[in-house]
């Protein structure tokens, strides 16, 4: 089944999805358990990248209804945001990651835009970016998401993890605080995503990446994650 050809991507899924992503969260720290967490596809073998599929939670957090989202690139929730809030360094990192997919190379982000709560990965192991978005309604919002290459049918997607954050963490003198907190989100995407990567394999037929045991070291905070 190629999603690609129709977006064929129902209600009944998105829910299906979204009830398996709140069971692989519901365990976390009580740090972040006021986070709610949820799921995008995209494919980058269609021209601008469009998404092909999403939780009921990524409409929730957007306002947007599935409709209005299968079909479109994920920068429509960035291009109504003022310039002044929007991270173009993010902007560029998350177009190159697809150009990346597409193309079947690998990517890895460069020195020069890597911000310090971003974990050190394996190429195959996806972003990190935190980025303003506008929901439908004209609120902005900070979206914290992690991107990752998948197959389906031997055709590369890209999934990602997104959580929107405390807004109060922006605020003037937090800065190191929002750095820590941006940083846990971070690991628990990543160990959560392999789980996420499971739910779609009962949905599709489904191959990925095998993960690194040097996604990062106990020196910058993180504790290395066993391969799957």
């Amino acid at each position: 089944m190629l999603l690609s050809e129709n977006f064929g991507w129902s209600d009944d899924q998105a829910q299906v999805l979204q009830e398996g992503v709140d069971r692989i969260f519901k365990d976390e720290n009580r740090e972040l358990s006021k986070l709610s967490f949820s799921f995008t596809m995209s494919d980058p073998n269609i021209e601008d990248c469009p998404m092909v599929g999403c939780s009921t939670g990524f409409m929730e957090m957007t306002g947007y209804t599935l409709n209005e989202i299968v079909g479109r690139n994920c920068r429509f929730l960035v291009d109504p945001v003022p310039k002044e809030y929007v991270d173009q360094t993010v902007r560029l990192i998350a177009r190159d990651y697809c150009m990346a997919v597409c193309q079947g190379q690998h990517f890895q982000v460069p020195d020069s835009h890597r911000q310090p709560w971003m974990p050190l990965t394996h190429s195959d192991d996806g972003i990190f970016c935190v980025q303003t978005n506008s929901r439908k309604s004209g609120e902005l919002f900070k979206n914290l998401f992690h991107l990752k290459r998948i197959e389906l049918d031997d055709r590369p997607y890209i999934i990602g993890l997104q959580s929107e954050l405390q807004s109060e963490l922006w605020d003037e003198g937090r800065e190191e605080e929002a750095e820590k907190f941006c940083a846990a989100a971070c690991q628990t995407l990543y160990a959560n995503m392999v789980a996420a990567e499971k739910i779609m394999a009962k949905m599709f037929w489904l191959s990925s990446p095998m993960r690194r045991q040097d996604f990062a070291t106990v020196e910058e905070g993180f504790t290395p994650l066993a391969a799957n």
